[in-house]
């Protein structure tokens, strides 16, 4: 029988593969019993959310998202979090729950990261902890949050040590009592500027304010404020608010920071991030345009409307001031166990090792024959160029494999006609993005078709983007089309 390696307490221990896995989803089982009972006790819903979603379903990394191909080729992903989902819900419910697959697109699992795991994530609204949108009191709000994730993480745990206690004492000589202690001890707290200060203390020399802390920080964080008897979550709180979601509220005493919380378990990690939800629309609106997500979004082909949905619930005022956050399972697990690799408790990952599906050596078994997609850049000087080739173009859009860009007035004109391209900006518009010439320098397209406002042989010599554009497809090798005639006859041969 196949054997699986653990680390416990940091201590190796091996047992029967199937063994583990038995003990496991039994565990597993109780943690979801734990939290389900919780919230039901707290009067929350549950609430079932879509896993195919659109850019909302990021995380703040949209770099990981899986891409879900589709017979519309829309934009769509495998989500990462349920949290813009429940908000929506509580446009109908003061607070609700759910439990998702969470997807990220890394490049390989390593023993602090999964692509696919479970993730338990709760949304509620102020009336839960006690106000009204008119006695609003944010720093009430965050401790109502960090009270409802410690309590939802001690009766998964508690769960746990109930039906499974003995057999975590017994076969993985597992130190129970800390994790008794744990179910009721409130968790440690330190704020994220203290810990700088703290980490510099003990010689992380390196570390400023405004830094990401990586994981061996957050463990030696742990490891200080526990000391050599206890094994407590430790809630770092107020992160700076430039490397934060955008919906996270700025602390009205101290603008420099939002009311978030990521709980650390010794072990494990970072296993919960949380936040209060800014619930001013124009403080969320400018969040929300000046962060680096939204950059990347819209430097892909993304526009503001993709997020003007939510932005409308908060200026409509349709839900409460609200906050939430999401609980790693697997992460809770990993404490649970002592165990330092997630993929050893991680149903996932375990059962993948008999599928292979994430093998590199099965690929070109499977006959998947992909269309590749074709790329290219319209630019259409003429009023009357650009209606010439309208009806053409508008067959080309309708085909999947093509992904069509355009020019400012080209664009205007196409959506006005209910064409969908991406907008690019000029050449010479230096420093906005997506700009004509970086997509050139990485070969993006592989077809442009350029028509001038003037006849091209009497085209003056001054400097224009035209001439840029045409000059970059030569030096590039990619295909141009100067003249309207032509471009309708590639147009239609492509559109067949």
């Amino acid at each position: 029988m196949k054997k699986i390696n653990l680390n416990i307490e940091g201590r190796k221990l091996q047992l029967d593969f199937n063994e583990h896995f038995n003990h496991l989803v039994r565990i597993n089982e109780n943690l979801n019993l734990g939290a389900g009972e919780n919230y039901k006790r707290m009067g929350l819903t549950y609430v079932d959310v879509p896993e195919i979603v659109g850019i909302t379903g990021a995380c703040e990394n949209v770099d990981t998202l899986f891409k879900v191909n589709n017979h519309m080729d829309i934009p769509l992903f495998f989500t990462q979090t349920g949290q813009l989902s429940l908000e929506q819900a509580l446009q109908s419910l003061p607070g609700a729950f759910t439990v998702i697959h969470s997807g990220r697109d890394e490049e390989e699992e390593d023993e602090r990261h999964l692509r696919q795991f479970r993730l338990t994530e709760e949304e509620f609204d102020c009336t839960l902890a006690g106000m009204r949108r008119s006695n609003y009191d944010e720093e009430k709000m965050f401790e109502a949050l960090l009270k409802h994730i410690q309590k939802t993480i001690q009766a998964m745990v508690r769960k746990i040590l109930e039906n499974n206690g003995e057999i975590l004492k017994r076969k993985y000589k597992r130190n129970i009592d800390r994790l008794h202690e744990a179910t009721k001890t409130d968790f440690l707290r330190i704020n994220y500027e203290d810990a700088v200060v703290l980490l510099n203390k003990k010689g992380y020399n390196s570390v400023k304010f405004g830094d990401d802390l990586k994981a061996d920080h957050e463990a030696k964080i742990v490891a200080l404020l526990n000391g050599k008897s206890k094994e407590l979550p430790v809630f770092i709180t107020k992160y700076p608010k430039e490397i934060k979601f955008f919906n996270m509220k700025v602390y009205n005493r101290d603008p420099q920071v939002v009311l978030s919380a990521d709980l650390i378990f010794p072990y494990a990690g970072e296993g919960t991030g949380s936040a209060v939800r800014e619930h001013d629309y124009e403080k969320l609106n400018e969040r929300l345009i000046t962060s680096t997500m939204y950059k990347l979004h819209t430097q892909r082909g993304g526009t503001y409307n993709d997020f003007k949905w939510y932005l409308d619930i908060i200026k409509n005022k349709l839900s409460d001031p609200h906050a939430g956050y999401g609980i790693g399972n697997e992460r809770v697990l990993q404490y649970v166990f002592g165990e330092k690799d997630i993929r050893s408790v991680s149903l996932f990952s375990l059962l993948n090792q008999q599928t292979g599906d994430w093998d590199k050596k099965k690929y070109g078994q499977a006959a998947i024959l992909t269309t590749a997609k074709k790329h290219i850049l319209l630019s259409i000087g003429k009023p009357q160029d650009k209606n010439f080739l309208l009806p053409h173009i508008k067959k080309l859009s309708k085909k999947s494999q093509f992904i069509l860009y355009a020019t400012e007035q080209t664009d205007e004109f196409l959506k006005k006609n209910r064409v969908m391209t991406s907008f690019v900006y000029k050449i010479s518009q230096i420093g906005k993005s997506p700009n004509i010439s970086d997509l050139l320098g990485r070969r993006v397209f592989d077809l442009i078709i350029n028509i001038p406002k003037r006849d091209e042989f009497k085209e003056s010599k001054e400097f224009t983007d035209g001439k840029l554009i045409r000059k970059g497809a030569v030096q590039m090798g990619i295909s141009l089309i100067t003249n309207p005639e032509v471009a309708v006859e590639v147009i239609d041969n492509l559109a067949e």
